[in-house]
């Protein structure tokens, strides 16, 4: 898998891009001791710990991280958790704290939002403009980064 180059405004063209982690890193991981590198090894530390607690799902990335930003300000996902996962973080404090915005966003310093996967039909597609971000509202679309956790 690959990403596509960015268009001119600095976003990657409109669309649901998939990508493995290892095709993100390529892109978005920035250099080391920069700003890219530290909001890279935040999501990191997100996913893993999403993983030590049996989670599972689909990650679709947005905002400035997965643009030709710079610094970015932090990460944006959101989380599409499967049947396995829901019963996971209703059962497992840790675990729900995780899809938690404002826990994540004390944690891991960036956004984090949560669905069941069997109700978020239309989100993704909300989560691929700018609208999503509370202070443009210019309806933009973008690209977003699909990636499995």
């Amino acid at each position: 898998m690959s990403l596509p180059l960015f268009r001119p405004d600095n976003w990657l063209p409109e669309g649901h891009h998939a990508a493995s982690w290892e095709d993100i890193e390529a892109v978005f991981g920035g250099e080391p001791n920069s700003l890219r590198r530290t909001v890279w090894t935040r999501l990191l530390a997100w996913r893993d710990a999403a993983w030590v607690k049996g989670l599972s799902g689909q990650v679709v990335l947005n905002g400035s991280f997965i643009s030709a930003k710079d610094t970015p300000g932090d990460f944006d996902l959101l989380f599409l958790y499967d049947a396995n996962s829901e019963i996971i973080v209703q059962r497992d404090a840790e675990a729900l704290a995780l899809i938690d915005p404002i826990q994540c966003k004390t944690l891991f310093g960036g956004d984090v939002f949560a669905c069941s996967a069997a109700i978020a039909q239309t989100y993704p597609q909300f989560f691929a403009t700018d609208t999503f971000d509370r202070i443009k509202f210019s309806n933009v679309k973008k690209g977003v980064v699909e990636v499995d956790l």
